[in-house]
């Protein structure tokens, strides 16, 4: 009979129709199950990125060289673990474009969360990088001011030999503080090479390299640098005194000596 034959046929119709949505439907709910992992995914590997960004903007550089160590090393730490999240991100950008070239109905914003995840990825590697140069700059320049410290210390142990008021009672105890003398200067010439032209070079690695602490480096520089001139100085100036007294002492001998050979004469 045509007209159930008819009525077969569109029944056969719908029901394909049905099975087709049903199957599309199956698949986009595939699909949005797979996304919804794909964003799980996504979102830890953010919420790590922004908890990382919170503790690399702090402006913590170290105090002490001690503690600035301890940055360091914690930092290391932290790169350490920042590869393994870069890997995990790189897995995630991949597995994200499979979906898309696999033609999944969320695409665009598949693509979408790709990039931004990227984006935060290569902000915390520019904030990673940041903070590292503020810790080796602030290491460097604690390092700098410590030995300006030592230098400045063996100094001030110096400054008590130049400021004594011992210059001899006679030619021999005066030859004896002359030869102290020479031995002292030779010292000031050796710690020349040693502590101040190692300060000086220091110094102007660090300034070449325009560190942020550019004027407080120069100026503890120059503190130290003025107290070891004064300390030359006075060096020379108790030299230049013992010569003096050594020379008065030798008139006083040869007066003396004159007078006892005339003295003999008389007798």
């Amino acid at each position: 009979v045509p007209q159930i034959e008819q009525r077969l046929k569109a029944l056969n119709q719908a029901w394909a129709e049905l099975k087709q949505l049903a199957a599309t439907r199956g698949q986009k709910l595939d699909e949005s199950l797979t996304y919804q992992q794909f964003l799980t995914k996504v979102e830890e590997e953010e919420a790590w990125i922004s908890e990382k960004q919170q503790l690399l903007s702090v402006e913590d550089y170290g105090d002490t060289m001690a503690a600035v160590q301890g940055l360091l090393k914690k930092h290391d730490a932290f790169e350490t673990d920042f590869q393994a999240h870069r890997e995990r991100c790189k897995d995630i950008n991949e597995a994200g474009q499979q979906l898309v070239v696999d033609g999944n109905h969320h695409a665009d914003s598949i693509s979408q969360r790709c990039q931004q995840l990227q984006a935060k990825l290569d902000n915390l590697a520019a904030l990673a990088g940041r903070r590292k140069a503020k810790l080796v700059d602030n290491s460097a320049y604690l390092q700098f001011m410590w030995k300006a410290d030592v230098v400045e210390s063996w100094i001030a142990d110096k400054e008590t030999h130049v400021k004594s008021e011992e210059f001899g009672r006679d030619l021999s105890s005066v030859q004896t503080l002359l030869t102290k003398q020479e031995t002292f200067d030779a010292g000031l010439t050796a710690f020349e090479h040693e502590g101040i032209q190692n300060i000086t070079a220091l110094k102007d690695q660090l300034i070449a390299a325009n560190h942020d602490q550019s004027p407080a480096i120069l100026q503890r520089h120059a503190d130290v640098i003025a107290r070891w001139q004064k300390l030359l100085a006075d060096s020379d100036a108790r030299k230049q005194r013992l010569l003096r007294m050594q020379e008065q002492f030798r008139q006083i001998e040869e007066l003396f000596l004159t007078f006892a050979k005339k003295a003999s004469a008389f007798n």
